[in-house]
């Protein structure tokens, strides 16, 4: 069975874009989470939750999918604030560095752009012009001038 408007078959072409694409981590969140606890001057609901940002921080610094997160992610490990969180749980902020360091978390950001293929739509040009045509009915407009009937929307002057 076949019907009158086909589909058309859709046409690709490459692009090269850049990417992110950083290493994978040595080991997951939960061991660097348990690992910071460990280092704690007391271990208290409120320590683990500050601990739980803090690893949370480490683990979006390798976030693919938004930018945004992972730059403020990295500025937070590199910058003064990781100072003031680590001191409300008495970590250093070096140890805190150097573990996300050496579990790859804390990758170098310009190391790791990469160019891949992507595929993009060509959009493809109608062979059959299309004609447009208003769905409005058309009214007949009665000449007043004259006394003929009306003309399917002509205007007499």
């Amino acid at each position: 069975m076949s019907t009158a408007s086909s589909k058309q078959r859709k046409t690709y072409r490459t692009e090269w874009v850049d990417r992110w694409s950083p290493p994978k981590p040595l080991f997951g969140l939960q061991a660097i989470e348990k690992l910071l606890n460990r280092h704690t001057f007391l271990v208290t609901p409120e320590s683990r939750l500050v601990v739980a940002v803090i690893a949370r921080a480490i683990h979006d610094c390798l976030s693919t999918t938004n930018r945004r997160q992972r730059r403020e992610a990295r500025r937070f490990l590199l910058g003064d604030r990781l100072t003031r969180w680590c001191d409300l749980v008495g970590l250093h902020p070096d140890f805190v560095r150097c573990i996300a360091r050496k579990a790859g978390y804390l990758a170098d950001e310009k190391a790791h752009w990469q160019k891949v293929p992507i595929k993009v739509p060509v959009p493809s040009v109608p062979t059959d012009p299309v004609v447009g045509a208003c769905s409005a009915p058309v009214h007949s407009i009665t000449c007043h001038a004259h006394n003929h009937p009306p003309q399917g929307g002509l205007i007499h002057a």
